[in-house]
């Protein structure tokens, strides 16, 4: 019979609180849809890298700190305790800038949420809490209350965002040691647009690119 609070997610925690490997650590269980991971714990849901900082650095300074990356690979799943440190809001919007993942678009600050992201959204209201929603998705609350009051997210997304598929193939050929060039006519997006993809998806670490 399972212990309450003895799950394979968070005892995955425990067993790499003192990992020492300086490549991205990523979490093997669910993902949000923003690619963050997440975990049930006594009750409460947690972001995997969150409940990583804390356990490898100690709680934060301030309820407002953020759980922030230096390597920008977050939104990949890393919880690499090296990787992770207490930062405020600012400060990590500062971070994901330089790391080229802060989301810009043109209706707003849509976050990384597709359109499709937005339909599924859309049809929780009434069924879950917007706590629920939010973490289930990976945004604050104020994002999901002005997706349903039609404040923000009210016109379809002009960002051809990357399919799993798409995904996928990328990092075979990127594997198989493809140019850039050869890998854009692989999936028909820009060379620019793809070369941006895999830096920012850290498939370039430790690793020459021409």
């Amino acid at each position: 019979m399972a212990v309450k609070g003895e799950g394979k997610t968070i005892q995955w925690i425990r067993d790499h609180v003192s990992h020492q490997g300086d490549y991205c650590l990523i979490w093997p269980f669910f993902r949000n849809p923003n690619g963050y991971g997440q975990l049930g714990h006594l009750g409460k849901g947690h972001y995997a890298h969150r409940l990583m900082c804390e356990m490898a650095h100690g709680a934060p300074p301030t309820p407002e700190h953020e759980a922030a990356h230096s390597c920008g690979n977050g939104h990949m799943g890393c919880a690499n305790p090296k990787h992770l440190g207490w930062k405020t809001p600012s400060a990590n919007r500062l971070d994901c800038r330089s790391h080229g993942t802060e989301a810009r678009h043109f209706d707003g600050n849509r976050g990384r949420l597709t359109d499709e992201q937005v339909v599924q959204i859309k049809a929780l209201k009434g069924k879950k809490t917007q706590a629920e929603i939010a973490f289930t998705f990976g945004v604050s609350e104020p994002t999901i209350r002005d997706i349903f009051l039609g404040r923000s997210h009210t016109k379809p997304s002009k960002i051809k965002h990357y399919t799993a598929e798409e995904d996928a193939q990328i990092r075979l050929a990127f594997e198989r040691g493809c140019t850039f060039q050869e890998i854009s006519e692989l999936v028909g997006r820009p060379v620019k647009g793809v070369s941006a993809y895999i830096y920012r998806s850290g498939l370039t670490l430790g690793r020459r690119t021409a």
